[in-house]
């Protein structure tokens, strides 16, 4: 059998097309792909995740310090049609070969889950007298958020969900030094919860909750490839913020539901949201994660409180649950504020429907019927969308 000869006609022609073509086609994506994404020209599979460009300043001063030039070269290495070819193959070999992420900031612990560094770092450092300090300030602030619905007639929330190292420690906490103590760690949620409680504060606790929960079902209730928690969390989550509201407005706002449950291989989201930020051709999903059905107690489309002005604040961690709020508690018309003003999710399907909010796009905020502020433990009373949250509501009083 003749072997295949790179000096071959029919090969050399056709490579030499390729090198012709390629940079034709970095110039199209060049020109075309910034105004018109969609007629981009890549060859591979999508690269999963959004690359920030660098700005490109074009000033003496840019050219002299070189982040011109580099702005430059990153622009048109990222416009290359084989560009994802080339990085999910780089990017398997240091996987499969010497189990390296080239994904940054993120880290792999036991059984192959893959977590945030952020996450780990806040489990690692959370030191005694932590939680008093957060806690001192910040209920003045949750207060302010509180007394401002309640006093028109609004049901107000204060939830807190759960951090994915906080509910597995044993898969993580081997992989750095950590200098706060297991009790430390352990006791900050609930310490940080009876604190706000004590001073009057309305709180949803889903991370001891959640955590309660370890060992309970055939699956963690996070994914092994991803950082939030999986249906069976979202579900238990929707309902305990369910019946809180059903009991601060004293009726059934939220209609309840039931939900079973079947184990399965994964197919998309939450599940492997981290798994396909890898960017290798093989993502590590060989494993189960469980896919949820609800069974409602009221007819949604029907149901008073499909029109409500039902607002929530907060992290990645309110979109399982808001969409569950959303579609099978009859709460149609709730809208999510991610992180404030970064962007506005709702509707059914649940999706993105606005980015980059200016102060006039949160004024229904001020005019909500129930208000849920989130935050998730990892961070719990230092986040600065509180305080904005908190301006935001004072300048209309």
């Amino acid at each position: 059998m003749n072997r295949p000869s790179f000096s071959h006609p029919v090969v050399r022609a056709t490579f030499s097309i390729f090198l012709v073509l390629l940079p034709l086609l970095t110039a199209w994506n060049l020109a075309v792909a910034p105004n018109h994404p969609k007629l981009e020209i890549k060859i591979g599979p999508k690269l999963a995740g959004v690359t920030r460009q660098l700005p490109l300043t074009w000033s003496l001063s840019s050219l002299i310090d070189g982040s011109l030039q580099k702005a430059i070269t990153e622009r048109v290495t990222q416009a290359l049609p084989i560009r994802p070819l080339l990085v999910r193959f780089n990017n398997e070999l240091k996987f499969e070969l010497f189990g390296e992420l080239t994904l940054p900031g993120v880290v792999r612990g036991a059984h192959g889950h893959l977590i945030e560094q952020f996450y780990l770092d806040d489990y690692c450092n959370r030191t005694e007298g932590m939680v008093e300090t957060r806690a001192r300030a910040t209920i003045p602030k949750l207060k302010a958020v509180q007394d401002y619905y309640r006093s028109r007639g609004s049901v107000f929330i204060y939830l807190i969900t759960p951090s994915k190292v906080a509910h597995l420690p044993d898969y993580f906490v081997n992989l750095q030094a950590c200098p706060s103590t297991p009790a430390a760690r352990t006791e900050f949620v609930p310490r940080y919860v009876n604190l706000l409680r004590e001073a009057g504060i309305n709180v949803v606790d889903t991370a001891t909750m959640i955590h309660s929960l370890r060992g309970k079902y055939e699956v963690e209730l996070f994914p092994q490839g991803g950082t939030h928690w999986n249906d069976i969390g979202g579900a238990l989550a929707a309902t305990a913020i369910a019946e809180e509201i059903n009991r601060q407005a004293n009726q059934t706002l939220a209609p309840p539901f039931t939900f079973t449950y079947t184990i399965s291989g994964v197919t998309s989201g939450v599940d492997r949201e981290l798994a396909d930020l890898i960017n290798v051709f093989f993502p590590p999903t060989a494993y189960l994660t469980p896919k949820v059905k609800f069974q409602h107690s009221a007819s949604c489309p029907d149901h008073p409180s499909s029109k409500l002005n039902v607002a929530v604040v907060g992290s990645s961690f309110t979109h399982l649950p808001a969409e569950i709020l959303a579609r099978d508690n009859c709460l149609s018309a709730l809208s999510t504020y991610f992180y404030l003003n970064l962007s506005r999710h709702g509707g059914q399907p649940y999706r993105r429907l606005q980015t980059n909010l200016a102060e006039k796009d949160l004024n229904s905020l001020r005019d909500a019927k129930i208000l849920i502020l989130e935050e998730n433990e990892s961070f719990a009373g230092t986040h600065s969308y509180i305080d904005a949250l908190r301006e935001l509501l004072a300048r209309q009083q």
